[in-house]
């Protein structure tokens, strides 16, 4: 899909995390707090080894803010992303370079500037980022939500827009780090 004005590149369809990977993930997590508590560490040392700069950018975006369910949400969010993402393509998904972190954070910055100067754009950037990969934005909007509901009376909505910032750009990075399936012929690659 094609939009009037986009910075973000198009996902490409071989790129596309399905729901059910989405599903697989979220059974891995309907476990125990004990059994829960050591998928996600697991899944987070493995995040580390694996997306080494991808982790470190998020981490730092995390600990900005100080309130624990804020950061608790980030963390199992940005992990659960991942663990979709290697579910999906478990062969396929390319380590994150630094430079294809930047390409990642400035696009997004690019095309929320974009459509907050134009004001007949009636799409934001998270739906633009929703129709590449529908089933993760919405399982991190839902989260989000669901965290918000929790905070009280007074949830510290900048912090929780800020995590949610922060994991769209995961979404976009990692989106863009899974290669194309083998025999996808070069001249299809960008149409896929």
């Amino acid at each position: 899909m094609f939009f009037r004005k986009a910075a973000i590149r198009p996902i490409p369809r071989w790129a596309v995390v399905e729901e059910d990977a989405v599903l697989a993930v979220e059974a891995m997590l309907e476990l125990s707090d004990e059994a829960f508590e050591q998928t996600m560490e697991r899944a987070y040392r493995q995040m580390k080894e694996r997306q080494p700069t991808l982790t470190t950018w998020l981490v730092a975006q995390f600990t900005l803010h100080e309130n624990e369910l804020v950061q608790s949400v980030a963390f199992f969010l940005a992990v659960s992303v991942y663990m979709a993402f290697r579910e999906a393509f478990p062969t396929r998904l390319q380590t994150i370079d630094a430079a294809q972190l930047e390409l990642a954070i400035e696009t997004f910055i690019t095309d929320e500037s974009i459509r907050q100067e134009d004001p007949i754009e009636v799409m934001e950037t998270d739906d633009i980022i929703a129709v590449g990969q529908p089933a993760v934005v919405h399982f991190i909007q839902s989260h989000v939500d669901e965290a918000i509901g929790q905070a009280g009376e007074n949830p510290p909505l900048d912090a929780f827009d800020h995590v949610y910032r922060s994991l769209l750009v995961e979404v976009v990075a990692l989106s863009h780090a899974v290669s194309p399936p083998h025999g996808l012929p070069e001249s299809n690659r960008w149409l896929a």
